[in-house]
């Protein structure tokens, strides 16, 4: 997944696994997205913790769907908080890699 635009309220989510298409959520989903931040040298990895609902699907590019996230909770967490080797929770978009 890829994110194609974020903001306090919501996100843009190019919506397409690592090896092709991945099953679309529903409008009204709840959907849990973490967004690995870059790399600094002075700090842990971090990332933003993102929760909300799906409000819009755009299904013009087949390949690469877009869905568009309203978000109700956004949080700056330590990457490394995720156990290595742990399964994301369901609903999770690429755990810390979106």
């Amino acid at each position: 997944m890829r994110i194609e635009n974020i903001s306090r309220t919501g996100l843009l989510l190019a919506w397409r696994g690592e090896s092709g298409p991945a099953p679309l959520p529903v409008v009204g989903q709840v959907v849990t997205v973490e967004v690995e931040l870059p790399a600094n040298h002075a700090f842990n990895p971090k990332c933003i913790h993102c929760q909300g609902s799906v409000a819009r699907l755009a299904l013009e590019d087949r390949d690469c769907p877009r869905v568009a996230v309203r978000l109700n909770y956004m949080d700056f967490r330590d990457a490394s908080r995720q156990a290595v080797g742990q399964s994301p929770p369901a609903l999770s978009v690429n755990s810390c890699m979106a």
